[in-house]
Formats: C-alpha cells, structure tokens, sequence
C-alpha cells in the first residue's frame, strides 16, 4: 500500500504534533485502537457511559482534533467517541477503499459492533458528513440522530475550487495562506490549528478521487432526524442548494445556512446540543 504522507520524516512530525494537540484532549478520556478488517481504527472516548452515544467523523485532510471544543461540551450530557477516519492524516491506518463501495459504511458498523453499541448519534464533517449519510442509508436501524456540518455528498464540489487550490498548492507559503483566506474566511484561527494545516499541507497526500453524490432516491432512506449547517459563503459546496435537496427528500430536517459563514463551521455546539435534545 502506498503512503498517504510524502515522506517517513513528514509523517512523524505530522503524528508527533497531533499528539501534542491531543495532551491538551478534555478528560478524562480514553484512548481507543479498534481492529477492523480496513485496519487499526484511534478513537478518542470521552463522557459518560450509561447515556447515548455520539460519534464524531471528521472532514478530509483532518484529525478529531476538529472536535476538540465540541467534546467538553458534548461529554457532560453524552458518551462521546472522536473516530479518527482512515485514510486521513490522524492515527488511523492509511487503508483508502473506494469510495463507490461499502467500506465505509461497513468500516463504521463493525466499530459501532466492537465497542458493544446499538444505537448512535452521529454528527460529522464535510466528508464525514457523505460517510455518516452513506451508514444511515445502508444501516437505518443504527442511527438516531444525524448532524451534518457542510457536508459532502449532496452537492458537486465547486470547479472554482479546486482550480483554485491547484494554483496556490505551487506558490508556497504565500499560496498556503491564501488557501487559508479562501477556507476559513474571516475566522481567528488559532495558531496551533494553523500550524498543523501548514504541515499537513506540506507531508500529507490528499485524496483527488471524487466523492460519489447521494442520489435523491438514497436520501429519502434516511430516517434519522436530521440537522444540517451550512454556511452560505462556503467555498466548496453550495450551501443553498445542499439545504434544498436534503428538504425536497428527507422527512426529519432541519436545514440552517448560516450567513457570512464559510467551509468551516464554529461555536455550533449549542444549536446542536438543542437539536440533539429536541
């Protein structure tokens, strides 16, 4: 198998920072390496155990570490699993199946069958997001409640893009930066956050294979209530129309496009905890 990181040396300063990031992890917690027939699987674990269950799938060319806010928050009412996807640059193995099969969704339930689970929440990100709707799809029974943060998978990726991200990936720090300005818009992102994004970029192989669009006929299996967030200057996918194809389809919706608001999504966590409630 090929590696998703450039070079060994890139990939260990890649992990060593992401453990740095991780010392600073809510506790208490648990460390989790789940086998799965698509190798190891890290899972952060956090909360309460003898209440429901939420898992956490993060966006491409990303770690838990997204959740790090989310969980402290989420742990005080919820038993909460941070999954690390492979394929990704967390702790996970580097297994990439196709997209245009079941692993994934097969991948997700034989770590809900490990961890003894029935029944879960998912809330996830960007490609998290396809990968949460693609389980709810294949597996109904297994899904409650279903969050989807600027999803993939409903909407094709803007052209602009990823001409644009072809162009700045060859001008270095100064293209990296403009990158930046285009995916977090307005934020204050923290320097840690950005420092990681910078070595990410500089070790890590993306995937270039596209992700499949969920078919109208799919969506309408999904039977978990459902919340989506989107930003309406989101530089990927087009919010709006996302919103409109999850309401013309799904029955359990909830659709919020948030204004001057980007790809990436913060300080949602108490509409989700309200939605989550509800």
């Amino acid at each position: 198998m090929t590696s998703i990181y450039k070079t060994t040396d890139g990939k260990k300063q890649v992990l060593s920072f992401y453990e740095n990031i991780l010392s600073n992890w809510h506790k208490p917690s648990n460390q989790l390496n789940i086998s799965t027939s698509l190798g190891n699987t890290f899972i952060l674990e956090s909360g309460m155990e003898n209440k429901e269950c939420i898992l956490l799938l993060h966006g491409s060319g990303s770690t838990s570490g997204m959740w790090m806010a989310d969980v402290k928050e989420l742990s005080k009412h919820y038993h909460v699993f941070a999954i690390d996807i492979i394929g990704e640059c967390g702790k996970s193995a580097e297994s990439r199946p196709s997209f245009k099969s079941d692993s994934y969704s097969n991948w997700l339930y034989e770590i809900i069958a490990k961890l003894s689970l029935n029944k879960v929440s998912l809330i996830a990100c960007s490609l998290g997001g396809w990968i949460a709707m693609d389980f709810a799809i294949k597996y109904p029974t297994m899904v409650d409640k279903l969050v989807l943060l600027a999803s993939a998978g409903l909407v094709q990726i803007k052209a602009k893009t990823l001409f644009y991200i072809i162009i700045t990936s060859m001008l270095g720090s100064w293209g990296f930066n403009k990158l930046n300005k285009l995916v977090y818009g307005n934020l204050d992102i923290d320097k840690t956050a950005l420092k990681f994004a910078s070595l990410i970029k500089q070790h890590y192989k993306p995937r270039t294979d596209a992700l499949p669009i969920i078919s109208d006929v799919n969506l309408k299996k999904i039977n978990a209530t459902t919340l989506y967030i989107g930003g309406e200057n989101d530089c990927f996918y087009d919010s709006k129309k996302a919103a409109y194809r999850l309401n013309s389809n799904m029955k359990y919706i909830k659709c919020f496009v948030l204004e001057d608001t980007g790809h990436v999504l913060l300080n949602n966590t108490s509409m989700i905890m309200q939605f989550l409630r509800s």
